[in-house]
């Protein structure tokens, strides 16, 4: 029931429309073939184009039965003139097929435009060799009466589509097609341009040029595509209404290219400021992204920096308070056996000289294991995790420990190697020294192009967010660096996930 009533809802609407152009073209043109072929053309194809195929019948249906009507009202006396309206369906099709291709309001415009042009040729090739009409005249009329009306009644559309949405999204829409400053400057112009007409004598009446093309070349600068449309209808309705009080345009002809022309002239030049909006556009996001990627970076350089700094301080103490210590303590018992007579004393004294020099040895090792690990330059990745996992020693601490380690090929980037090893070095500290965990799991698995690292533990956790330091945010930050993913679940223990790119060469900038 709702599509019988639509149906002759448009069946009305587009006869009535129809009759009013028809009227006006008829009193322009004074002839009935022609006034088919002026401003019903871009009603005709406009809808045809925006509406669905199922309302095609209805339209033609329409359109054959008001020409009928005028037949046996002499007002058009050429039954090939009905050709018209199915030579229409062939660009409407040919510019629904494309359209959903393009979704920018100028690229849609442009393609208007090309049925407009591909339409007047089938008029002027099919029933244009039947009128008496010249060619030239039937091409002119079809391509005027297209250019005025199926870009305005696209606008409309559109307009009435971005209202629709507006109302059953009950959000506001970011760049409506009619805004109201467009149509105040519009109606300013378009009245401003119809009292000088009325005031200008005869002798200047080639003043009109200026009078319609400027505001058409203002509008378009101002608010693009939009703008060029509607100061073409508008222009075109000032020169009809001037006519007869000018005395300008006598000729059909000369009517019909100034017509066109203004209108071509606004809607192009609104169509290159609106793709010049676009590309400053896009220009201006990417610019923002770069500006937004340069400060990250930025941030990164300083925080490597500042861990940089803080790994030189962090040896300088490690060398200052061990080392440093252990050997002046060995200085001082190097004394005292240097001192002494042989006996118990002396032995204690040379043993305590070899712990501290053990000790020496031990620390010196820790510190070149984190500076540069040596079993990651003497055997693979997975030998080297069950290496670090034994340095921890969890079997003895009674510490259930398992590593999966499901890589079939192992990584080649030095970086992503030298990273995964140190990811489970430092979680695994961390465990071994804050959770007091039973249990501890850790995974490596490949998915979709990406190594996944997974360690969970039974312990106690720790507080969100991360302080500074060296532990779990310098982790996410070298993580976050490489491209990768960091996230953390505490439910019944800790669950840390890195994943991190199979590839570093196609993340790196």
């Amino acid at each position: 029931m709702r599509r019988v009533g639509l149906t002759l809802f448009l069946a009305i609407f587009y006869s009535l429309c129809w009759l009013a152009l028809w009227s006006i073209s008829f009193y322009l043109t004074q002839n009935g073939q022609q006034a088919m072929l002026l401003l019903p053309q871009g009603l005709r194809l406009a809808l045809m184009t925006l509406l669905s195929r199922r309302y095609w019948p209805v339209m033609l249906a329409s359109e054959f039965g008001i020409a009928v009507w005028l037949h046996s009202e002499q007002l058009q006396t050429h039954w090939f003139i009905l050709l018209s309206p199915l030579l229409s369906l062939i660009p409407a099709a040919l510019v629904q097929h494309f359209w959903r291709r393009y979704t920018l309001y100028w690229q849609r415009l442009l393609l208007l435009l090309g049925a407009v042009a591909g339409n007047s040729l089938l008029q002027m090739a099919v029933p244009g060799l039947w009128l008496n009409s010249p060619l030239s005249q039937t091409l002119l009329a079809s391509f005027t009466g297209g250019i005025l009306l199926t870009p305005f009644i696209y606008l409309i559309y559109e307009y009435l589509k971005q209202q629709h949405l507006q109302n059953l999204l009950a959000q506001e829409i970011p760049d409506p097609p009619l805004r109201t400053s467009l149509l105040i400057w519009c109606s300013l112009f378009f009245a401003l341009a119809v009292c000088l007409q009325m005031t200008l004598a005869p002798e200047v009446e080639r003043l009109l040029i200026i009078l319609v093309f400027l505001p058409n070349v203002v509008m378009a600068y101002a608010f693009g595509w939009q703008g060029g449309v509607l100061a073409a209808v508008l222009g075109s309705l000032m020169i009809t209404v001037t006519r007869q009080m000018s005395g300008a345009f006598h000729d059909l002809l000369e009517l019909e290219l100034f017509l066109s022309t203004q209108a071509l002239l606004g809607i192009g030049l609104g169509i290159a400021i609106s793709r010049q909006q676009q590309l400053a556009s896009h220009l201006n996001r990417y610019r923002l992204q770069l500006e937004q990627e340069l400060h990250t970076r930025r941030q990164l350089t300083e925080r490597l920096v500042h861990t940089e700094e803080a790994v030189r301080k962090e040896i300088a103490r490690e060398l200052h308070d061990e080392i440093g210590q252990n050997i002046t303590a060995i200085q001082i018992q190097a004394m005292l056996v240097d001192r002494s007579p042989p006996g118990a004393a002396t032995h204690a004294a040379a043993r305590q000289i070899g712990e501290l020099s053990q000790r020496i040895h031990h620390t010196t090792r820790q510190l070149l294991r984190q500076l540069r690990p040596p079993v990651l330059d003497e055997m693979s990745l997975d030998v080297a995790l069950h290496h670090l996992a034994d340095e921890f020693a969890f079997l003895q601490q009674g510490i259930d420990f398992q590593l999966d380690y499901s890589l079939t090929d192992a990584p080649t980037d030095d970086t992503l190697i030298f990273t995964l090893y140190r990811l489970v070095q430092e979680l695994l500290n961390n465990i071994n020294k804050h959770a007091g965990a039973t249990e501890v799991r850790v995974s490596l698995t490949v998915q979709q192009n990406m190594l996944v690292l997974t360690v969970s533990d039974n312990g106690i956790g720790f507080t969100l967010p991360v302080k500074e330091g060296f532990g779990l945010r310098g982790i996410e930050e070298r993580v976050r660096a490489l491209g990768g993913e960091w996230l953390v679940h505490q439910q019944d223990g800790t669950r840390i996930i890195v994943k991190l790119p199979t590839d570093l060469q196609r993340t790196s900038p």
